[in-house]
């Protein structure tokens, strides 16, 4: 809620006060960092949702580009990526003063104490158990064919705005989960989906990112889990399948 505020407020003023040393990128599909400040100037770089970048120097160079059907004002900014090597210069209208949505850092021995001990057989559902408070019961459920007093698919919620749905009805079919959050920032979420998969990884063809950071998957196509970051308008969905 505090990013759409801030996004609809850069929106409708036509200056952005940068008085804080950080900010965090807003834009959903990136934002360009050029060389020097001009649009014409070579790009060097560019930063996902949610990256957080130190404020080097306000340029005062104004700029006005059109977004859709709206009319957007800012400035030129130096900036430097506070964890990468991006530094130039971007727009300021797509930064924002409030920090963005965060997982907190999976306990990876609870976790995989938990699976070891039948706990649990999800990793990610129990994760979230263990770090966020459930928002009402367990809804569109569903159960075995075989054995209508087993649960095999449902959805809840948690705090933050977090959905988790999950799906493994079909025999010898796999397990299907989405994870629905608040929009975040893509390097620490990837650093969160890596450190979920070292919880029960396999030492077979270990997962490696493909398709510019948006898939973490096996290196061939072998049995495993296979996870999809999906950016949405107001969320990032995470799905996940492993099986074969």
């Amino acid at each position: 809620m505090k990013a759409a505020t801030s996004i609809l407020i850069l929106l409708l003023t036509s200056t952005f006060g940068f008085g804080q040393n950080t900010s965090f990128v807003v834009a959903e599909n990136g934002l360009i960092v050029r060389e020097s400040p001009d649009q014409n100037s070579e790009r060097i770089g560019k930063l996902y949702y949610g990256t957080e970048v130190e404020i080097l120097e306000e340029t005062g160079i104004e700029l006005q580009i059109k977004d859709g059907e709206k009319n957007i004002k800012g400035e030129w900014l130096k900036i430097k990526e506070i964890d990468g090597t991006n530094k130039g210069f971007v727009f300021s209208a797509y930064l924002v003063g409030d920090e963005l949505f965060y997982l907190n850092s999976p306990n990876i021995g609870k976790l995989k104490k938990q699976i070891e001990e039948g706990k649990s057989t999800e990793v990610i559902y129990s994760y979230l158990t263990n770090n966020y408070k459930t928002f009402g019961e367990k809804y569109e459920l569903e159960y075995y064919e075989w054995d209508n007093s087993k649960l095999c698919a449902f959805s809840q919620k948690f705090q933050n705005g977090i959905k988790y749905s999950v799906f493994e009805c079909k025999e010898a079919g796999g397990i299907t989960i989405e994870l629905e959050l608040p929009k975040i920032n893509r390097k620490k979420l990837m650093k969160w989906i890596e450190q979920i998969y070292q919880v029960d990884k396999t030492d077979f063809d270990q997962n490696i990112w493909k398709e510019n950071n948006t898939k973490f998957e096996p290196r061939e196509i072998n049995p495993g889990c296979y996870y999809e970051i999906k950016e949405k308008k107001q969320i990032t969905l995470v799905e996940l399948y492993c099986g074969c």
